[in-house]
């Protein structure tokens, strides 16, 4: 098993992990532009940086018509309100949408712990390869307790 084969089926793992990500979050916001924007608003509140309709398209590349048809969306499905500051209109997410984000945090963390949990990269690619079929979308901490002894 060389370096490059341990890589390949390292970085597939990290796909998956974001690939479950990704399905939390549209589960929980919707389409994926609406679960970047409320990331990105919550990501910005967290570190004492509020984002106005214009922030928040230029962060993350995206034509204002776009950002202002989605903050509309998301404040139409409760997800987002205004607060005004001054001459400023900042974005905010709402009640609710701290709520659903509390309760998936767990679900993330234990993907994320799922990823980490490899002794070693050996050990990790010998339980993804004696996995059976399409070993490199499974966790290697979703084996059996059986299958952990034996690896």
């Amino acid at each position: 098993m060389d370096d490059q084969h341990i890589r390949a089926v390292v970085q597939t793992q990290i796909i998956e992990c974001l690939n479950r990500f990704y399905a939390i979050e549209t589960g929980m916001w919707g389409g994926p532009l609406h679960a970047l924007i409320i990331r990105t608003v919550i990501a910005g509140e967290n570190q004492g940086r509020l984002y106005d309709i214009s922030a928040i398209a230029n962060v993350l590349d995206l034509p204002l018509t776009t950002v202002h048809r989605k903050v509309r969306e998301l404040e139409e499905m409760g997800f987002l309100y205004r607060q005004r500051d001054g001459r400023s209109v900042y974005l905010r997410p709402t009640q609710r949408t701290c709520v659903k984000l509390d309760k998936s945090f767990e679900e993330m963390i234990h993907a994320v712990r799922l990823l980490y949990r490899m002794p070693s990269p050996q050990t990790f690619l010998k339980y993804v390869v004696d996995a059976g079929p399409h070993p490199a979308l499974r966790f290697y901490g979703e084996m059996d307790d059986e299958a952990a002894q034996t690896h």
